[in-house]
């Protein structure tokens, strides 16, 4: 078996035009398709792979990505050039999302924080 890589990753979300705004807005990414059949959801455009935005309004999340990110160390990580890293932060911080780092992580940095749904983040540079 010969795969390509990572096409798309998915994440629920309970209010798709609140979380759009988070990640369009707040992170920079693209809406490329937009789904209404079925669960109502987005593709975003991310630069090497996409991001899937399923709208789930009565999934109680919060709870389950506690355990699951805390314990199990679920979480989405996006890669940032290390010149780019200390901006990024502080742009994250003037828009009011709340961060934890940076944490150095291997051999680069790493930043934590929320969506709106509580999906854990991460922004991830590798030092040069």
């Amino acid at each position: 078996m010969q795969l390509k890589g990572i096409h798309h990753i998915a994440l629920n979300v309970k209010d798709l035009d609140c979380a759009e705004n988070f990640y369009t807005d707040v992170l920079g990414f693209k809406v490329t398709h937009r789904f209404s059949k079925g669960l109502r959801h987005l593709m975003l455009e991310t630069g090497n792979a996409a991001v899937a935005l399923f709208e789930t309004p009565d999934l109680k999340v919060q709870e389950a990505m506690n355990i699951l990110s805390e314990e199990g160390y679920l979480h989405l990580a996006f890669e940032a050039d290390p010149a780019d890293f200390k901006k990024i932060a502080e742009e994250l911080q003037t828009k009011n999302i709340g961060i934890r780092g940076p944490v150095k992580r291997g051999d680069g940095e790493s930043i934590y924080f929320n969506d709106p749904d509580d999906n854990h983040l991460e922004i991830h540079c590798d030092n040069p």
